[in-house]
């Protein structure tokens, strides 16, 4: 193992005896070096020490300073832009959220510190400011590279899904958006414009998502953060790097070649394909719920097929990682799936079972179990699905799969499934071969 030339380090202010502990704990494998200082005494550093690459800042709040922003923006005027900023503010001062983020943080955590949420954003920043800075500076044969899939988060055992640099290596790397070449527009939204790139030199194809603004970085942070979570699962769109490019924080994601599900619907697809592709969407559903992240959005866009037959799972825009954050009170979501209690703004892990519940009734029948003809949800919902049970459309259909349908339909959320899980262990105790293509009709 060869050690770096330059030494990476993350800049510390302000922080308590424990949570420079935690700090230490979550990078006691990694080569890097954690420096405390005062905010007088940055320029001096930055003079006497420049072999120090600064790639992650962590910043607490003095509740009693009300200045604190020009700290920020001074750190943020002597680093650059490409130097993250993680700053922990008082609950008090969460009033001053916007102030400090215009001033230049890029991601802030409300105190008291939840561990959890905090080894998640601290390790997707570091891994950004790593990346960052080993694209600004020339590559050496002593550069040490990216390890990946390595085990540092002692609060989540058996999950390695970060990567930053450390000792030992040979994978290249780059940080910037320069080098990925964009080829064409695959879409525009509320949040961004959704790109095909290829990476210069390796040609690799991939899917950049552009956030319209940089206030919508903390955005683009969160759904990194869940990507990186369910980085092991393969039903999963993968998360390839995060850059940051013109202030915006950019999402690399696998490109899949092939069509989505709402593409293949208008097709005819094998009963064998379908109870497939339900398989695998359910595999990663109940992988993501057993990690507490509530997707919100699954719907026959958001699902690809690639030309193999593997199912990949999109755009976790809108989800929620419930280990240290509410399902949020907004009806965000698309109407067509989603459960009545998410258009209330009441989102929990079952909601997503209502949106599988309807992409098996599809597969199952061939319609829609209800229609909606404008933004809000009928008051008979409840009797209008006991009316399209899968059973009064074919009665061919077998009762039980009837049944499992109208139990991921449930309005009322006592007798819904309560997670992919839940669904999953019924789904293949009562029909083991499931997938073989023996259930749905043809």
């Amino acid at each position: 193992m060869i050690l770096q030339s330059t030494a990476d380090t993350l800049l510390l202010f302000n922080l308590s005896p424990g949570e420079t502990r935690l700090i230490d704990r979550l990078v006691s494998s990694f080569a890097l070096e954690t420096v405390s200082l005062q905010i007088n005494n940055l320029s001096e550093y930055r003079r006497t020490d420049p072999k120090h690459q600064v790639c992650l800042v962590i910043f607490h709040v003095d509740a009693e300073n009300n200045r604190q922003h020009l700290d920020i923006r001074q750190i943020r005027d002597h680093l650059g832009e490409n130097v993250p900023i993680l700053i922990l503010i008082p609950a008090k001062n969460r009033k001053n959220i916007r102030k400090y983020l215009k001033a230049g943080a890029d991601d802030y955590l409300l105190l008291p510190l939840n561990q959890d949420q905090f080894s998640v954003s601290f390790l997707i920043l570091l891994e950004i400011g790593q990346t960052m800075a080993h694209a600004q500076r020339p590559q050496t044969s002593q550069d040490s590279t990216f390890a990946w899939n390595r085990l540092i988060n002692p609060f989540r055992a058996g999950e390695s899904y970060f990567s930053p640099r450390t000792l030992a290596g040979n994978r290249k790397t780059e940080g910037s958006f320069d080098k990925w070449e964009k080829l064409h527009r695959l879409g525009l939204g509320g949040f961004g414009v959704v790109w095909l790139v290829r990476e210069t030199g390796t040609g690799r194809l991939a899917v950049a998502k552009t956030p319209h603004s940089p206030a919508l970085n903390i955005r683009v942070l969160r759904s990194a953060a869940i990507l990186k979570r369910l980085i092991h699962h393969p039903g999963i769109c993968q998360l390839l790097e995060v850059v940051k490019h013109n202030g915006k924080f950019i999402l690399i994601q696998e490109y899949i070649n092939g069509p989505t599900l709402q593409e293949l619907l208008k097709t005819r697809i094998s009963a064998r394909n379908r109870e497939d592709y339900f398989s695998q969407l359910l595999s990663a559903v109940a992988f993501s719920h057993n990690h507490r992240i509530l997707h919100r959005d699954i719907k026959p866009e958001n699902i690809m097929i690639s030309k193999t037959g593997k199912l990949k799972l999109l755009d976790f825009g809108i989800a929620r990682d419930l280990s240290w954050q509410g399902a949020g009170k907004s009806s965000e979501g698309t109407l067509s799936y989603m459960a009545p209690e998410q258009y209330a703004g009441k989102s929990c892990l079952a909601s997503d079972i209502w949106s599988l519940g309807i992409i098996l009734y599809i597969f199952t029948t061939n319609a829609v179990p209800y229609q909606l003809y404008n933004d809000e949800y009928p008051e008979d919902m409840e009797e209008e699905l006991r009316n399209r049970a899968p059973l009064t459309i074919n009665p061919k259909i077998d009762r039980e799969l009837d049944r499992i349908i109208m139990g991921c339909l449930e309005v009322d959320l006592e007798k819904r499934y309560g997670n992919g899980h839940a669904l999953q262990q019924d789904l293949f105790k009562t029909f083991p071969l499931f997938g073989s293509g023996e259930l749905l009709p043809p």
